[in-house]
């Protein structure tokens, strides 16, 4: 391929304006993760005992998003199906969305910005509501899963059907809003779904790592044990 010798007012070269941002940040990065090993003291716990397991017992960091999902769901919707399909959704986006038009500029446009923030509080919001109502109703669907159970409803409908209509609900609401409020082109609802997957993906995170005590229960950090945070 030809190396381009005519570049826009808006384009710069990789090397040197993107590899030397890089590596001054993992640089940085890497001095800093030494710096927080030498100063904050991270001693090892005891040997693991297979006849007492610890309380609450944490998954690592990266998947607790999906053990705080085993929490409210069926494991087989929360572990497989779900995952599944999101992956499945971003591996298809660049088959949806082809146009050359905004790459590498963050939000493409400035009201794809404004749709990243809109989307991030939205589903704070909702992610927090449904983790606390879904607790309230000790974690059965918001007790819907609890009325159709005891009324001998089929396990595929209160386990499964449930759930996944309760996150339909979250996603059509973010579709519907984001919609009615910035008449978004395709690629900008792209970004308000690819946007609300990654909020998901990190308050699930903080809420597993840093909210979950004894039994799974919600609790405040600092009542956590420090291995626990």
């Amino acid at each position: 391929m030809a190396r381009p010798t005519d570049l826009s007012e808006d384009e710069v070269m990789v090397w040197p304006s993107l590899v030397v941002v890089e590596a001054v940040s993992a640089t940085v990065f890497l001095l800093g993760l030494t710096l927080l090993s030498i100063f904050v003291n991270a001693p090892l716990t005891a040997r693991a005992n297979p006849n007492q397991t610890p309380n609450p017992s944490k998954a690592p960091w990266y998947f607790l998003n999906l053990q705080e999902l085993l929490l409210h769901m069926n494991p087989g919707l929360a572990g497989v199906i779900i995952p599944t399909i999101a992956l499945g959704a971003i591996a298809a986006i660049p088959y949806i969305d082809r146009s050359p038009l905004g790459v590498g500029i963050l939000g493409t446009s400035a009201k794809g910005r404004k749709i990243i923030a809109f989307t991030t509080v939205y589903t704070v919001i909702v992610q927090i509501v449904y983790i606390l109502l879904d607790e309230a109703s000790g974690r059965r669907q918001f007790g819907i899963g609890a009325v159709l159970q005891d009324a001998g409803a089929p396990e595929i409908v209160y386990a499964q059907a449930v759930p996944s209509l309760i996150i339909l609900a979250a996603i059509a609401g973010l579709v519907v809003s984001v919609q009615a409020i910035f008449r978004p082109t395709r690629r900008e609802m792209i970004i308000a779904l690819f946007t609300g997957f990654v909020v998901t993906y990190v308050v699930l995170t903080i809420v597993g790592t840093s909210f979950r005590g004894e039994n799974q229960d919600l609790t405040m950090p600092w009542n956590l044990p420090l291995e626990h945070h």
